[in-house]
């Protein structure tokens, strides 16, 4: 039927290259050419002219290759090429009977096929290939584009009045076109207007009009197929074609029955269409595709290794056990002296009672007071002496053994609690990757085109779940032209909800947002500070707040004033920050940051660290408090004290911080206070905080220069956090 079809498209109405084409492909391709040879004789003698010479072609083709593989078994492309140039050449003599010119139109149909041919091949090896989710390279669309203009070609003949069937199937080809690759359609179907204005001779006004409309869509062709059918009428317009009389220009007949029938296809063939032809669709398929593998590897590895790291701190697990070494060992230095006394039989008879008598001797050798011999043992004991010499000797072993042994079952344990804690932050961050959900891919396509639409340059995005919200990360290229609130207003709007900015960095290239979804409460903190006599206050505060909806304030005052102490108090809350971003445990957080601050420091150094860390979605909150004052909570007029008892970090490692647990409201008020200020208000502070009045107005300030009143002249900070 193809070759029927193509036996239409003539060369001076004699010589009719395409079907010829067609055989040559489909036979380099792998089909059997019978059908094909039969279509070809039926269009030689469909003209007012029969083809000879095509039809010697084909029949002569087809013999020579039938006799190679009966001796052969095999054809090679090279030969099957071979013999097909032989057998034009064979019957080049048939057109010498119109004469010379004829032979160079045979010549030139001889090309023409060769070059169908590879086009053919390529078609037909798309066909035998193709599957759901290939996609055509650009050789296969190219060969695909050049059949469609070969079909184009065969309707020439096909017209009616002003409408002719191969300007109407070029229109509607051209918009389908542009609808699937844009601009790469628009340069398909321009080939093919100038392939029907060459092939006709016609008006050069069908290829104008074609490209204009083309180009116009291809530029608009995301926004709809009404903006491609706009495009082309506007064309028709300004070409002037809806006056022609030439079926082969864009007429109104031709141009109405292309785009009705081109707005009435299917939206999902458009849509395969695209998927096979478009790279982008596909790149982002594929992308998707690989990052998803990706993502779910690197979490599989993620959470083998926190499960290895968890059977690790199974090997530094002890289990309690009862330790009666100090009885043992005292005993045993007893019975040392014992065992050369011929009334050790007499002693030692009650074996308890003489054991309770040892350790009652050592509890008081130890606490310095006089021994003398004790029941059962004999008033007249000559050894009493070195008995209890050797009883005070095992004793003190005993209890140094015992020492010994604790620091190492306590090392143990805080290598066990850091490798299972570790484990166990890999292994919830190994879940947050498995979590990256469809919606939230849906989110970054959202808010990348919003931002580009409103002219920002994105380097990079990103949008994951943390604690059942999302979290966005994006990256914009420098020079920013609006204020920081611009950009988050653009992704509110992608996004549908209400954001709030966790963190906003700023580098030679980039400027990088940190943004989730608002919650329910809002927490801000205002510092107020003043400095011993001038000199650089040793108080530091920070504020930090962390994807799913916490929030951290710290105040933290190092031990003295100036930069050693500045530097000391810097070191701890950097710290905090630090442990809590990397997902550890809060409670290894807390033991944490008082060991790597004793393991830093070089002297001996410390400081005070007072930390309120508040989810904004529950208002469920935990004072962290190392060493530091009391801090106060004004609720509703009533102001409440928080106090807690622990040693400052950085001064022992076993030193433990009082954590108060609390559920916090709208409109609270906390109120956290450095040495300096209560030491100088003592009990006056609660009532100095309920006086405080209106939250519009400053009241550290307040405090501060209430502190100053009274004399104080330490470094004084106040952090006032309001819960809103």
């Amino acid at each position: 039927m193809c070759a029927l079809i193509l036996s239409g498209v003539r060369i001076n109405e004699l010589h009719m290259p395409l079907p010829l084409g067609l055989l040559l492909g489909s036979q380099l391709a792998g089909f059997e050419p019978a059908a094909i040879v039969g279509g070809i004789i039926l269009g030689s003698f469909s003209g007012e002219q029969p083809y000879w010479q095509g039809t010697a072609i084909a029949i002569l083709y087809w013999g020579v290759t039938r006799i190679v593989l009966s001796v052969r078994k095999k054809c090679e492309p090279t030969t099957r090429m071979l013999i097909y140039l032989g057998c034009c050449i064979a019957t080049l003599p048939i057109s010498a009977i119109n004469g010379l010119r004829e032979v160079l139109y045979g010549a030139i149909s001889i090309a023409v096929s060769v070059l169908f041919a590879y086009c053919c091949k390529c078609i037909c090896t798309s066909v035998k290939t193709m599957n759901r989710t290939r996609l055509l390279t650009d050789t296969e669309q190219a060969a695909i584009v050049v059949g469609i203009g070969a079909i184009l070609l065969s309707c020439t003949a096909v017209v009616l009045s002003e409408w002719s069937l191969t300007v109407s199937l070029l229109l509607i080809l051209t918009a389908a076109a542009v609808s699937a690759r844009g601009v790469y359609g628009a340069a398909a179907g321009i080939f093919w207007s100038v392939t029907v204005t060459l092939y006709r001779g016609g008006n050069p006004a069908l290829i104008g009009s074609v490209a204009l409309a083309a180009l116009i869509g291809s530029a608009f062709y995301e926004k709809g197929r009404l903006f491609v059918v706009g495009a082309f009428f506007l064309s028709g317009i300004l070409f002037q074609t809806y006056r022609a009389t030439d079926a082969f220009l864009m007429s109104v007949p031709n141009l109405l029955c292309a785009m009705l029938i081109y707005l009435v296809l299917p939206k999902s063939w458009l849509n395969a269409l695209r998927k096979r032809v478009d790279p982008h669709p596909m790149t982002e398929r594929i992308l998707s595709a690989a990052i998803k593998r990706t993502e779910h590897r690197a979490s599989g590895e993620l959470e083998r290794m926190g499960k290895m790291l968890g059977g690790f701190s199974a090997m530094f697990h002890e289990a309690e056990a009862e330790d009666d070494s100090v009885a043992r060992w005292t005993v045993q230095g007893a019975l040392a002296i014992c065992r050369g006394c011929e009334c050790r039989r007499l002693c030692w008879r009650d074996a308890d009672a003489m054991r309770d008598t040892v350790l009652a001797i050592a509890d008081e050798t130890m606490r310095g007071n006089r021994v003398t011999p004790m029941d059962p043992i004999d008033e007249t004991c000559r050894h009493f002496g070195d008995l209890c010499s050797s009883i005070l000797l095992s004793y003190q072993q005993a209890l140094n053994r015992n020492a010994v042994s604790l620091r190492a079952k306590e090392q143990s344990g805080f290598t066990e609690r850091q490798l299972s804690g570790a484990g166990a932050a890999l292994c919830a961050y190994a879940r947050q990757m498995r979590a990256r959900s469809r919606s939230a891919r849906e989110t970054e396509k959202r808010i990348r085109e919003r931002l580009t639409r409103a002219g920002y340059d994105v380097e990079s995005l990103d949008v994951y779940e943390t604690g059942g919200s999302e979290t966005i990360s994006v990256g914009i290229r420098r020079p920013l032209k609006t204020k920081h609130s611009a950009v988050r207003r653009e992704i509110e709007i992608a996004c549908g909800y209400p954001l709030r900015c966790v963190r906003v960095a700023q580098s030679e290239r980039l400027v990088s947002f940190r943004l989730e979804q608002d919650a329910a409460l809002h927490a801000t903190a205002k510092v107020s500070k003043a400095s011993q006599n001038g000199m650089i206050s040793g108080d530091a505060t920070g504020e930090c707040r962390f994807p799913g909806g916490r929030v951290c304030f710290v105040l933290s005052d190092g031990m003295g004033s100036g930069r050693t102490a500045r530097r000391e108090s810097e070191s701890a809350i950097r710290l905090l920050f630090r442990l809590y971003h990397a997902g550890v445990d809060k409670e290894l957080v807390y033991e944490n940051v008082n060991r790597m601050l004793l393991a830093q420091n070089e002297t001996e150094m410390y400081a005070t660290l007072d930390a309120v860390s508040i989810d904004l979605n529950t208002g469920e909150t935990e004072l962290l408090k190392y060493g530091a004052p009391p801090s106060f909570l004004l609720r509703d007029g009533e102001v409440s004290t928080i106090a807690g008892e622990a040693l400052p970090c950085g001064i022992l490692a076993e030193a433990k911080p009082s954590v108060i647990r609390m559920k916090l409201q709208k409109n609270d008020c906390i109120v956290l206070c450095s040495d300096g200020v209560q030491d100088v208000l003592l009990e006056g502070t609660e009532q100095a905080i309920r006086a405080l009045g209106d939250p519009s107005e400053k009241p550290g300030e307040k405090l501060l220069k209430l502190a100053r009143s009274r004399g104080g002249t330490d470094d004084m900070t106040v952090m006032v956090i309001r819960v809103a």
